[in-house]
This record gives C-alpha cells, sequence and structure tokens, in this order.
C-alpha cells in the first residue's frame, strides 16, 4: 500500500482509525506474519485458467462498475516513458501511476509467487522487465518477468510488520535503490544483486524518488526528507525535518520543488542544492494522512487524509479546491493529461479534473469493499486496482469490467504494469501475482 499506511499493529499508530476500525484485520495480519515468518519462499507456481475468475454478469447496459464512465475518452495516453517501464512507486517521481503503453484486457493468472512474508510493498520494473518486490521478511527479490523465479535475492537481515506499501527505486543505470523493512538505511544493489552502499536515514524509509537518475530524495517515517547525490558515494546533501509522523513518499517533478506529507499536512520543500527549507506547509484540519501527496504536470499538489475531502494546492500553496470523499488510505494518482484517480473506503475510484476537483468519472464496486491500493492506469486509461477482501480488478475507462481475479488475502501493495501489458501485484498472505 505510497503511498502507504502503517499498521494498527504499530505502537505510534494505535490510536488512529485504523487500529480501532480496522482491529479484526489487524488480527488477521498478525495471524499471516506469524506464518510467513516460518515460511520461506517459494519457487513460482503454474495457475491453471480455473484461477482466473470471469467477471460476474453486468448489469443491463453492460456495465459493472457504478458510474458515471470517463466520457470522452482523453486522446492523449494517460502517461509518459520513463527510463523503465515503471521504475519507482507509482511509477515516477511525480506519482502519476500511469503507463505510456497498454495494460491487461484479460485475467490470465500467468505465475503466482509465493515470497513468504507478507507482499505489502509495490512493485517495480527494470529496464530489462526484471520485477523488484520485497516481503516482510526483509527480503528482496529480482522475479524473472516471464516465470516469477528469483533471479537474484537481497536479504537485508531484518524484519518488518507493516502494511506501509513502499518501493524500491531502479535508477537508469541499474543500481537498485531500496529501503529495507526496520532500518533507518537505504542501501543501492547493483543489477546483479551485489550490495554497492549502504546510507543511514533518521527514520525508516519511504519510497524514493529521482527524476534525473543523479539526485534523489526520501523521506522517513520520523517526518525528514534526505537528498543524495547517487554520483557522489552518494553522499547526502541535505536533511529537513517537516514533522513528527510521515507515511508519505515525496513527489517532484524536477523543478526543485519537493512535496510530501507529515502528521496531518501537506508540505512544500525548495531544494537550493546544497541545502533545502520549508517554502510552505498547509493543513487543512481534516484528520491525520498516511498517504503520498499526487502532483499533476501543471504543479498542482494533492492531499489525501483520513477525513472527508481531497485537498489541492497550487504551487504558491494557496487553496485551488477541495472536494468531497470517503476516507482514504490510497494516495493519489495524477495522470499526464490532469486526471487526479482518488481510491477510497466506500469501494469507490474517483476521476477528478485536476483543474476544478470535478468528478469527471467514477467507478463503484457494487459491495462497498476497501481499497488500499492505488490506481494504475494504462495509456488507454484503463484503470487496476485491488481491494481489502483480495479481489485485483481491471476495467474499461467505459466502467466494464475486463477481469476480477480473487487472490485470497488483502492487497496492500501498489500494482505496476509491466512493458508487455502485465500487471503485477502482492497480497498480503506473501503471493505476487502476474495478471495479463
Amino acid at each position: 500500500m505510497t503511498p502507504e499506511r502503517a499498521s494498527g499493529m504499530h505502537p505510534e499508530r494505535a490510536t488512529g482509525r485504523r487500529a480501532v476500525g480496522r482491529v479484526l484485520l489487524a488480527v488477521g495480519l498478525a495471524a499471516v506474519v506469524l506464518v510467513g515468518c516460518g515460511a520461506p519462499s517459494s519457487p513460482p507456481t503454474p495457475v491453471p485458467p480455473s484461477s482466473t475468475l470471469p467477471a460476474a454478469a453486468p448489469p443491463a447496459g453492460g456495465r459493472l462498475l457504478g458510474g458515471p464512465p470517463l466520457d470522452p475518452v482523453p486522446a492523449a495516453a494517460a502517461g509518459t516513458a520513463t527510463w523503465s517501464p515503471w521504475p519507482a512507486a507509482l511509477h515516477d517521481a511525480r506519482h502519476s501511476s500511469a503507463s505510456s503503453g497498454d495494460g491487461p484486457t484479460t485475467g490470465t493468472v500467468r505465475w503466482r509467487r509465493r515470497l513468504g512474508g507478507a507482499a505489502t510493498g509495490g512493485p517495480v520494473v527494470g529496464r530489462d522487465g526484471t520485477v523488484y518486490t520485497a516481503s516482510n521478511l526483509g527480503v528482496l527479490h529480482a522475479l524473472d518477468p516471464s516465470t516469477g523465479a528469483d533471479r537474484w535475492t537481497y536479504a537485508s537481515g531484518r524484519r518488518g510488520g507493516s502494511d506501509l506499501s513502499t518501493s524500491a527505486l531502479v535508477m537508469p543505470n541499474g543500481t537498485v535503490v531500496w529501503g529495507p523493512p526496520g532500518r533507518s538505511e537505504l542501501v543501492g544493489l547493483s543489477s546483479a544483486g551485489s550490495l554497492l552502499w549502504t546510507r543511514p536515514l533518521p527514520g525508516r524509509p519511504t519510497s524514493p524518488a529521482s527524476v534525473d537518475g543523479h539526485r534523489l530524495y526520501v523521506g522517513d517515517t520520523g517526518g525528514h526528507v534526505t537528498a543524495l547525490d547517487v554520483d557522489r558515494g552518494p553522499r547526502v546533501a541535505w536533511t529537513v525535518a517537516v514533522g513528527t509522523t510521515s507515511y508519505g513518499s515525496v513527489v517532484t517533478d524536477g523543478s526543485g520543488r519537493i512535496y510530501t506529507t507529515a502528521d496531518s499536512a501537506l508540505i512544500a520543500l525548495d531544494d537550493r542544492g546544497a541545502t533545502a527549507g520549508v517554502a510552505w506547509r498547509v493543513e487543512p484540519r481534516d484528520d491525520i494522512t498516511e498517504v503520498s501527496a499526487g502532483l499533476a504536470p501543471d504543479g498542482t499538489a494533492l492531499l489525501g487524509t483520513n477525513g472527508s475531502r481531497e485537498w489541492a494546492y497550487r504551487r504558491d500553496g494557496s487553496p485551488r479546491w477541495n472536494t468531497a470523499r470517503v476516507i482514504t488510505y490510497s494516495s493519489p494518482a495524477v495522470t499526464a493529461d490532469g486526471l487526479a484517480y482518488v481510491a477510497d473506503h466506500s469501494g469507490r475510484v474517483r476521476v477528478l479534473d485536476i483543474a476544478d476537483g470535478a468528478e469527471v468519472a467514477g467507478y463503484q464496486l457494487s459491495s462497498p469493499e476497501q481499497i488500499w491500493s492505488s490506481v494504475a492506469v494504462d495509456r488507454a486509461h484503463r484503470l487496476y486496482f485491488a481491494t481489502q477482501d483480495g479481489h485485483v480488478l481491471g476495467a474499461g475507462p467505459d466502467g466494464r469490467v475486463l477481469f476480477d481475479v480473487a487472490v485470497g488475502d488483502p492487497v496492500d501493495s501498489y500494482p505496476a504494469l509491466t512493458a508487455d501489458g502485465v500487471l503485477i501485484v502482492g497480497d498480503r498472505g506473501g503471493d505476487v501475482v502476474a495478471i495479463g
């Protein structure tokens, strides 16, 4: 799940709504972790066609998800190309969660891989198609995209029990940057899995981000943002404290402005090279935030909270709009054409026009199952997301369900799309599944 949440099992989150409202879910997670801790990762399992669930019979008009649909569908692609198909959490440093290629249109399960611990981290995809994903056992796996078999693994030696969905970052030169669970550090690994470097951080890292492959930014749960120059060792350029607690990853568009979330606020930082400072901080007093910010191409920054509204701010920190929605643990995805996809606890994905916050489309599940994963969007504005009752769904922009695959366990992981149109997602039971 950057987007990203901390489990009610964490002492610092024990008073949060998650801990109160999801007690049974937390107990289930504890059981999964206890089982997973004693189980090693297993080889990929061939999946028979029967594992692909047919979509439920659609209602009159051929629609399954509630509307309104996206109409007209934008002619431009929802995503833009980066140096690899999906190098970072939510695809890129801006968190578009949108691919420049097509996603799957059928629910064929290509492979299913048991990692041995909860697969809450979001997968990323390297230039050669290698899928990088981790489990709460503290092991990063480099998976063959065709079979799900390990190309290599890196064991950090530390386990974590969070449902916080964080991802590795694949740099343009193939270096894999990862924050192991339970550790206040980043590690850099070669494309062959060799340890290149380790850098301590003030707190446990969230998902790192980079626009140019030279300077990367990373937040941590202690409420800091750190910039590292990768070409110089890497060397820490600066660290800025932004709050007490943060579960969101940083977003940036390469302009020198970085956004993050902490406590109940959205914070803008200005990178001045060797130093950085807080440009502004806004707190709409709409409960705490447990997700990452979103960043539109025009510089509009989004804030999701545990409250009842989605908030948008201009680059200067002035309010742009706010709109009603249900509590969300899902980080917003903002496409290249200015659409924000926001999922929530009511089982609805809202598509908002970044210009004014108007809901231009909506996709409502027939049963209000909570959506904790972020939404992934392909070139043609097909959308992909997963639920807490263990279903992974794909839908066309017209709302027609393309597939509904039952993976068997709640999904906290943020999904990724490969270059050949395969959806990769992990579940809390420890399985990573390739669909398409």
